[in-house]
């Protein structure tokens, strides 16, 4: 399974910890074009591949909390749903239980 992505992220926190990483390499424009290329090729030729080029650029740090804070809300909110969800389907079994056993004493299954 070969892929090929590309993404943009915005953050004073990651920019300054990229910068930190042994891993981190400064590269000209041409180098970088010439890296996508060559990705390219590798994918095309191994389906086990995966790259991903990310570019990081500088954000505002109450933005990025403001966009944390919102993804938090949603997580919260998908888990509550989830739970509701998981309420309503053991009521669902109880009541069917329940009309299993009313109908079976009526017939005397």
């Amino acid at each position: 399974m070969n892929s090929l992505n590309f993404a943009l992220v915005t953050s004073d926190n990651l920019m300054n910890k990229v910068l930190s990483w042994d891993s981190y390499q400064n590269l000209e424009e041409d180098q970088f074009k010439d890296l996508i290329e060559y990705s390219k090729e590798l994918i095309n030729s191994d389906e086990d591949h995966k790259i991903t080029f990310l570019v990081v650029a500088m954000g505002d740090d109450a933005v990025e909390q403001k966009e944390t804070q919102a993804q938090k809300d949603l997580s919260e909110q998908l888990h509550e749903k989830i739970k509701e969800e998981s309420l309503l389907e053991q009521k669902r079994k109880a009541l069917r239980a329940n009309s299993e056993n009313i109908l079976n004493s009526i017939y005397g299954i």
